[in-house]
C-alpha cells in the first residue's frame, strides 16, 4: 500500500463525513484487492461466528442480502473462518462450504465465491472494528493467499481509520446522533444512540433501524413516543438522526378513562353514554392520547396501556 493511499485515507477519516469516508476507504481497498463489494461494521461476536453489528458501511451490498446473510442457517463461515485467525486477512473459498444448499444459493445468487475478511484479535463480546470482502472466481493464475498478505498491508489501516472518523463525528455530547441508509441500516452511531435505542427496543436487530422509527423519520422528519424523541435531515440517500431522551407524557383522567375503554373495545357512543359526553368529545380525546403517546392505532394504544 502505497504512503500516498495511506495518507488519503487517514485524511478522509478526519475531514470527510461517515457517509462519504466510506466511498474513500472502499476506493482504497479495490486498488489492493479485486473483490466487488464488501462491508464493513462496529459490533460484538460470539464464538459460534454470529455477531451483532450495531452499525454498517456497504458498497455494492444491498439491503435484501444484509438480511440474507443474516438468516443462513449455520451463520457465515467466513466470520468462523475470520475469527479464529483474528488479526490478520483471512481468506474463505466459499465453494468449500456449498454443500448447505442455502448457502450455496446465497453464493450463486451474490457472486461471493470469494470472500476476506478481518476481525481483531479481541475477546469475545467485546466491541470492535471488523471487514468483509467479497470477490467472484479467481483466475488459476491468482493466489488467495498472496492476497490475504496484500489485505493485511490494507485493512488494519481501514478500521483504525473507521475507528477515528466513527469517534470523530459522533462524538457530539449533547443529543444522540446517527447516521443511517435510507433503506433503514446503521452506517455509524454515537454510544448515546445506541442506549437510547436499547431502551427504547430491548428486541431490537442492530444494524436495521427500529422499523417504527425509520417509517416515522422517513415519513415526518421526527418521531415522538415512549422514552424516546427523534429528528432527522434527509440527505440524498443517507439521514442524519439527532435522538434524545423524551419526559414520559402523561394523560388526563378522562383521556386515561376513554383509552381504556376504546382498547376495551367500547365505541365512541358507548364511551359517549358512560362519561355523559358527546362522541366527538371522545373522538377528540383519544385523538389527544395518540398524538401524546406518539402512536398510530389501537393495537400500540393497548400495548402502551398493558406496559403501564
Amino acid at each position: 500500500m502505497s504512503e500516498r493511499s495511506l495518507f488519503a485515507l487517514y485524511t478522509a477519516a478526519q475531514d470527510l463525513a461517515p457517509v462519504e469516508f466510506a466511498e474513500v476507504a472502499f476506493g482504497v481497498v479495490r486498488k489492493v484487492l479485486p473483490v466487488h463489494s464488501g462491508m464493513f461494521g462496529h459490533g460484538t461476536f460470539e464464538a459460534a461466528g454470529r455477531a451483532r453489528i450495531l452499525s454498517l458501511h456497504r458498497h455494492d451490498v444491498p439491503l435484501e442480502r444484509v438480511r440474507d446473510r443474516e438468516n443462513l442457517p449455520d451463520g457465515d463461515p467466513a466470520i468462523l473462518n475470520s475469527l479464529s485467525n483474528g488479526g490478520r486477512t483471512v481468506h474463505t473459498c466459499s465453494r468449500d462450504y456449498a454443500h448447505d444448499p442455502s448457502f450455496e444459493r446465497y453464493i450463486r445468487r451474490y457472486d461471493s465465491w470469494n470472500v476476506f475478511t478481518l476481525t481483531p484479535g479481541v475477546p469475545f463480546g467485546t466491541l470492535t472494528d471488523a471487514v468483509t470482502l467479497w470477490a467472484g472466481a479467481l483466475k488459476r493464475s491468482v493466489d488467495p493467499a498472496r492476497l490475504a498478505r496484500r489485505g493485511d498491508e490494507v485493512l488494519p489501516h481501514l478500521l483504525l481509520a473507521n475507528s477515528i472518523n466513527r469517534r470523530l463525528h459522533t462524538g457530539d455530547p449533547g443529543p444522540a446522533c446517527a447516521v443511517a441508509a435510507t433503506d433503514g441500516v446503521l452506517l455509524s452511531a454515537s454510544p448515546a444512540a445506541y442506549q437510547l435505542l436499547d431502551a427504547a427496543w430491548p428486541n431490537w436487530r442492530p444494524p436495521h433501524v427500529p422499523e417504527a422509527l425509520m417509517d416515522a423519520l422517513k415519513a415526518r422528519g421526527r418521531f415522538s413516543a415512549g422514552s424516546l424523541s427523534a429528528t432527522a435531515t434527509l440527505s440524498g440517500n443517507f439521514m442524519f438522526v439527532r435522538l434524545q431522551r423524551r419526559a414520559a407524557p402523561t394523560l388526563s383522567a378522562a383521556e386515561w378513562r376513554v383509552a381504556t375503554m376504546a382498547v376495551a373495545g367500547a365505541t365512541y357512543k358507548e364511551i359517549a353514554i358512560e362519561f355523559s359526553v358527546s362522541p366527538s368529545t371522545v373522538r377528540n380525546q383519544l385523538h389527544a392520547v395518540y398524538v401524546k403517546l406518539g402512536l398510530r392505532n389501537k393495537t400500540e394504544l393497548a400495548q402502551v396501556l398493558a406496559d403501564a
